[in-house]
């Protein structure tokens, strides 16, 4: 089966294969991502290319995974959304390009994410944590409709955690168009 592409107003989203492991290593080590998304760790590409494989393998066998974020009328990456497996739980990711941040991107790209993992993977439940003061990702996350369901520790302070079902997310304010 072909990983799904997904289509919203202005991005479209494609599965990540391992010919985008230069644009995501970019992307993942510079220090405005890495700070939220690798808890300011500077990663090596050998860890970049394990997240690529493990998303390629999760579409073939959960059919969910990461996405490469790309403008649809324009030439450019914006930066990734998807899902991935940790623990029991199914959690939201996503970091864009600090040049694409305030343009409602995230919201956007994660709405689709969403709309493909209620409707055509059929996943009851998804969660996603966000640093205390990632105050830009807990505006994204209730704009998404998820609800705070409380903090966890996380390596560098608490982080807040979130969650929606798939009932709840039909009422989610994200306008997005399946691709």
């Amino acid at each position: 089966m072909e990983p799904p592409v997904q289509a919203t107003a202005r991005l479209r989203l494609r599965a990540v294969v391992p010919g985008d492991l230069d644009v995501l290593y970019e992307l993942w080590t510079d220090p405005n991502v890495r700070r939220w998304l690798w808890d300011d760790v500077a990663i090596t590409r050998d860890v970049a290319r394990a997240a690529i494989d493990a998303s390629v393998a999760s579409f073939r066998t959960d059919g969910f995974g990461l996405f490469l974020v790309n403008h649809a009328a324009a030439d450019g990456v914006v930066g990734f959304c998807g899902l991935r497996r940790d623990g029991g739980d199914l959690e939201l990711l996503y970091a864009l390009a600090p040049a694409m941040w305030g343009f409602g991107y995230a919201t956007e790209a994660a709405a689709a994410v969403l709309r493909d993992a209620f409707g055509r993977v059929r996943v009851p439940r998804v969660v996603a944590r966000t640093d205390v003061p990632n105050a830009a990702s807990i505006r994204v996350l209730e704009r998404l409709g998820m609800r705070r369901v409380g903090h966890e520790p996380g390596p560098h302070g608490p982080l807040l955690a979130f969650e929606i079902a798939a009932g709840e997310f039909r009422g989610a304010r994200a306008r997005v168009t399946a691709g």
